[in-house]
């Protein structure tokens, strides 16, 4: 059973997932159905994979170059 929500998302982002259900030649319902569903499916890492993380990043400093640190910064995690 299919539910109608509201919510807020960024113009560009808006923009963006228009642009690419027209270029898909589908809904843009369905585009974002789809998102959600791939996004969910990814599950959540665990509590010690959490806390792993959390220890490697958190709590040593970073040893990377500043334009490296940039470039991690600006990459599209969707590639």
């Amino acid at each position: 059973m299919k539910q109608k929500v509201g919510t807020v998302i960024e113009a560009d982002v808006l923009r963006r997932a228009k642009r690419r259900a027209v270029d898909e030649g589908r809904p843009l319902s369905e585009l974002i159905q789809d998102a959600l569903d791939r996004y969910l499916a990814a599950g959540m890492p665990s509590a010690e994979r959490r806390e792993a993380a959390y220890r490697s990043f958190c709590e040593q400093p970073i040893r990377i170059s500043s334009e490296d640190f940039r470039e991690i910064l600006e990459a599209d995690v969707w590639d």
